[in-house]
């Protein structure tokens, strides 16, 4: 099999990355195009990437075809690919804010297109991504896609009414984490830890705790009561984040995401 990336950013080279360890792909061609030629020589030394000349040489060439460039870079890019593709290539998007329908609208009739909702978190093997498919995707190409995307982390198919919500909730929420991590991590310092000890501890923590949330199948109202004392130490920190608006917070961000990706969609 033949995949061709185009764009080569932060999130096709985490991809790139996840094929190249995981050992799966060892028998398959791996190609891309990106016009910053630093990266193409940087994964044709990590991961052995075949560099293109263009986009158009990518498309033409490869069997499944990954998007990985700027939203704002898609009108101009297709525009390069349409005669390039049909209902025989695959056409895997990792761009922000496009719909199905877009690619629908810009591709030969009968192209086959998943929308993947991956996260950064794939530079650590550890994505949570969704898949949104078009009628055209059977389900030998939806297996390939959920295996190229399981090298790098979890998967899950979902209906595209859901893909704001899922991309609020898994893509651009990892910011908000680091967020937390960064303000536990400088009370840390503040409280007289060292600041890479202070991070470490931080995010340790972090993981664990969503490891305990995942394994006991409990409501985390129930693991916050098993933590909090009565009378104790956490709970007055938990009433000092109610007072100041925590979860407030946290619910104007992921909808304020939201409202940006319906912006992106509308173009």
């Amino acid at each position: 099999m033949k995949y061709g990336f185009i764009g080569l950013g932060n999130m096709a080279g985490a991809i790139l990355q996840g094929m190249h360890q995981s050992g799966r792909f060892g028998q398959d061609t791996l190609m891309g195009y990106d016009v910053d030629q630093g990266k193409m020589d940087a994964l044709t030394r990590s991961v052995g990437l075949q560099a293109m000349v263009s986009e158009a040489a990518v498309a033409q060439a490869c069997d499944v075809l990954v998007l990985a460039v700027k939203p704002q870079m898609a009108d101009g890019v297709l525009d390069k690919l349409k005669d390039a593709l049909d209902e025989k290539k695959l056409v895997i998007t990792v761009l922000a804010g496009k719909p199905l329908a877009y690619y629908a609208s810009r591709l030969t009739s009968g192209v086959p297109v998943i929308r993947v909702l991956p996260n950064l978190n794939a530079l650590a093997g550890r994505s949570t991504t969704g898949l949104c498919v078009n009628e055209h995707v059977s389900q030998q190409q939806l297996a390939l896609t959920t295996a190229l995307f399981e090298a790098v982390g979890s998967v899950m198919t979902l209906p595209e009414a859901q893909a704001t919500a899922f991309s609020a909730l898994t893509g651009a929420a990892p910011a908000f984490v680091f967020a937390f991590i960064d303000a536990l991590a400088s009370a840390g310092v503040k409280a007289g830890f060292p600041r890479d000890t202070a991070q470490a501890l931080a995010a340790d923590m972090l993981m664990g705790s969503a490891a305990l949330t995942q394994q006991s199948g409990q409501h985390p109202a129930q693991l916050i009561d098993r933590v909090c004392s009565p009378g104790g130490t956490t709970i007055e920190g938990m009433h000092a984040l109610k007072a100041l608006g925590f979860e407030h917070a946290v619910h104007a961000a992921v909808e304020a995401v939201m409202e940006k990706d319906r912006k992106l969609a509308q173009g």
